[in-house]
């Protein structure tokens, strides 16, 4: 194929109940690093036609060549599609493309803040009960800081074994 091409996946319609939706997915860019992934909706024109276009959100390729989760907030109160726009960078310099899996989408607001802990196997290996990590500092909506203890083998004091 040639730079610029593009391929677009589309849901069924969907009549919504609430305002406020959430479409959360993992995708990974593993091709050209001009490559991206464009999120949009198709909206009811208002003549009872989904076809008004309206951009969500681009990702573009990051030279990571690791799943991520995206959450895209968005408000939509007629019926809609959602879809996913992939567009090839150079390929010449591509040895991939662009994945998607595990597309959710929920009327509720996303998730304001997520902890992805890499490579759990290699963490849960190299440390023993009563051993823990620390996440980042979050902030809540009400705009309170705090953060997380994982205990990959519980805590010290934990009946548990294994």
């Amino acid at each position: 194929g040639h730079a610029g091409q593009s391929a677009l996946l589309e849901s069924r319609i969907i009549y919504p109940r609430r305002k406020e939706k959430c479409l959360q997915f993992f995708y990974r860019l593993n091709g050209s690093p001009q490559d991206k992934l464009v999120i949009w909706v198709k909206k009811d024109d208002g003549t009872g036609n989904v076809r008004r276009m309206e951009k969500l959100h681009t990702i573009t390729a990051d030279g990571e060549r690791h799943w991520k989760l995206a959450s895209i907030p968005f408000s939509v109160q007629t019926k809609f599609r959602y879809g996913f726009q992939g567009i090839r960078g150079d390929p010449a310099k591509s040895a991939g493309g662009i994945a998607i899996d595990d597309t959710s989408l929920t009327e509720t607001n996303c998730p304001t803040n997520i902890w992805h802990i890499r490579n759990f196997t290699s963490l849960f290996n190299s440390t023993s009960k009563g051993d823990y990590i620390v996440s980042p500092v979050f902030y809540s909506s009400e705009g309170y800081a705090f953060a997380l203890q994982l205990y990959p083998h519980g805590r010290n004091s934990s009946p548990y074994m294994n």
